[in-house]
């Protein structure tokens, strides 16, 4: 029996319900994607020897340390040494807070040397250090600081982050032209945690401190639950090294050859997530993987050779700069990249108001119900 025209549009309808969905800006179909992933990765490769990273010259060992209870949440910050008004920004904003949905949270800015010194003579290095004793929340390694040595940078923060602040659940990565939601990245990470993440809680700090003692090959544990492995970011699928000579993201045939194909899917590096236990898994392979300039491919290849795959989440903006708006910034956004000292300060002022006491929801309830699909819209209109 044929179809009624009604039928017909509507099963027309549904068609385009369901390829919106899975194409479309909502993001879903690039995170059901992701969850293939694991069942192409190869076996993990064995631990590489350990990496020979630089000296720290502002170590600032003890940022995690003290009576209070060990962060939740620990974000590294790539800044380079002339960015002070960056990091003031942050400071004033989004860095400043120490405490989202009752849980703390840490900011750590990366740094490496300055390729230039003042026309007095003077090392910009004693400005860092100046800013280091005043502020407590800087960590300096002995290289260049430079675009091309972000893999080193980053390296060298999550190294210190093992080091120095084991305790963390999470590690954020991100750049300092990047505006992180951090109560909604929080909450979201709560609820990937699960059951687990909602037991911890409640836990005593010096029941954590076994985290440490546990061999690597089973993740660090707590007491009977395991640590979940996350790698949580904007994926890339598929993207295929530059050969533009000079070009700022050159890689040459010797470090990545054309026989390899496009690099394994990564989470872009302008905020990605790894929770401790692949932060430690990272670390253990990162030496036998070819030496990328490129920090965000680089922590992918790591991430594949040690049998993890990166999980897409649409809210993490990648190298998405989204206008501001208050509920897209206040409730459905993790991140949002390329805002400048200014934008970072009214993008806070927005969301958290003068006096950081807001009583009114930051959507309407239409607002709410096209929740992501919203901001990318207004982010393709604003481009």
């Amino acid at each position: 029996m044929p179809l009624s025209l009604f039928r017909r549009l509507l099963l027309v309808a549904l068609l385009l319900v369901i390829v919106w969905t899975l194409f479309g800006p909502s993001g879903i179909g690039e995170e059901l994607l992701s969850l293939s992933l694991a069942s192409l990765v190869p076996a993990p490769v064995s631990p590489g020897p350990p990496l020979a990273l630089p000296r720290l010259l502002i170590p600032n060992e003890k940022l995690c340390s003290g009576p209070v209870a060990p962060p939740f949440l620990l974000i590294l910050v790539c800044t380079a040494p002339e960015n002070l008004n960056q990091r003031n920004a942050i400071r004033a904003s989004w860095g400043g807070l120490r405490e989202a949905q009752g849980l703390r949270v840490q900011t750590l800015f990366l740094l490496g040397e300055p390729s230039w010194r003042h026309p007095t003579g003077d090392s910009h290095g004693n400005d860092l250090a100046r800013e280091s004793a005043a502020q407590g929340d800087i960590m300096q390694a002995a290289f260049q600081d430079s675009y091309r040595n972000l893999t080193l940078k980053t390296l060298s923060g999550l190294n210190w982050a093992d080091k120095h602040c084991p305790m963390a659940r999470y590690v954020l990565k991100t750049d300092d032209d990047v505006y992180v939601n951090v109560p909604e990245l929080v909450s979201e990470l709560v609820r990937r945690g699960g059951h687990w993440e909602q037991q911890k809680r409640g836990m005593e700090p010096q029941k954590k401190a076994k985290v440490r003692d546990e061999k690597w090959e089973g993740g660090p544990t707590l007491g009977s639950h395991s640590v979940p492995l996350l790698y949580l970011g904007r994926v890339h699928w598929r993207v295929h090294p530059s050969r533009t000579p000079g070009g700022k993201h050159q890689i040459s045939e010797e470090q990545w050859p054309p026989t390899w194909g496009p690099f394994p899917p990564y989470a872009s590096g302008t905020g990605y997530v790894l929770s401790a236990s692949a932060v430690q898994l990272i670390l253990k392979v990162a030496s036998r993987a070819p030496p990328l300039p490129l920090e965000d491919v680089f922590v992918g290849v790591s991430a594949r050779r040690g049998g993890l795959t990166p999980t897409h989440s649409v809210k993490l903006a990648g190298a998405t700069h989204y206008p501001l708006d208050r509920c897209c910034y206040g409730k459905f956004l993790l991140t949002s990249h390329g805002l400048d000292p200014m934008e970072m300060q009214k993008a806070w002022k927005l969301v958290d108001g003068s006096n950081g006491e807001r009583t009114e929801p930051h959507c309407s309830w239409l607002q709410g119900a096209l929740g992501i699909l919203r901001c990318r819209v207004i982010a393709w209109l604003y481009s």
